[in-house]
């Protein structure tokens, strides 16, 4: 069997496994405290969510951070299953924008914990499972602006740009790919990290202002404080 991260160039130190993108993972936890901090004294933050979605990615960075440095985990469940909890909070963020009732939240939650438990047994899964959650996310999203409960603005452009250039970027700095370097401190999958990291922390400037706490329910008026980077 391959060692974690073998596919994602970076040559692996025996003590310290692959020190750039173990640092680099971080950023996750990063983004996390970050939205923390910027939704303090907020009237129009849900606290529980934002502690819920900062938890996602305190998860997925330690997942990450374990499976490129001493991967000592069952592997690649911590990496991977880190950015499932994540994605399925966030999805259960969108679901409950789209008024989905306390039943169905709590249906989300507890097929989460389910999923999470079968592939605690078959870590291989965990791919799978962020997938899924991921799908799950685009899908919650469209219904969102479809129905403008939210304007599309800064933070998601920011987003979808940190998104796209960290895709390319991933794909040509693979082991094996043009840009691959392993013995070079400059990883492209290290800035796939803190691209993908800044896209989640972007995300939720915008998705975690809720316009039924503060405004109402006028959500136009909610996403326009929300697309001012002002979380």
């Amino acid at each position: 069997m391959d060692a974690p991260g073998a596919g994602d160039c970076e040559a692996r130190i025996e003590t310290w496994g692959q020190p750039t993108l173990a640092l680099s993972s971080a950023a996750y936890v990063a983004a996390g405290l970050y939205l923390v901090w910027l939704a303090r004294g907020r009237a129009d933050v849900n606290r529980g969510e934002v502690w819920l979605f900062a938890a996602g990615l305190a998860a997925a960075g330690v997942g990450s951070i374990d499976y490129h440095g001493p991967a000592v985990g069952p592997e690649p469940l911590l990496h991977d299953g880190g950015l499932a909890i994540a994605l399925a909070i966030a999805f259960g963020i969108d679901l409950s924008r789209l008024g989905a009732g306390r039943r169905a939240l709590w249906a989300l939650g507890i097929g989460t914990g389910v999923l999470l438990g079968i592939i605690a047994l078959q870590p291989t899964w965990s791919p799978a499972l962020a997938g899924v959650a991921a799908v799950g996310l685009v899908g919650a999203e469209a219904a969102v602006y479809r129905r403008g409960l939210r304007r599309l603005g800064a933070p998601i452009a920011v987003a979808a740009g940190l998104l796209v250039s960290g895709a390319v970027v991933f794909a040509l700095s693979r082991t094996g790919g043009p840009l691959c370097r392993p013995e070079s401190l400059l990883q492209g999958h290290a800035l796939w990290h803190l691209a993908t990291a800044g896209a989640l922390a972007a995300w939720g400037i915008s998705a975690l202002p809720d316009p039924a706490l503060e405004h109402g329910g006028d959500p136009g008026e909610a996403s326009d404080q929300a697309n001012r980077l002002q979380l």
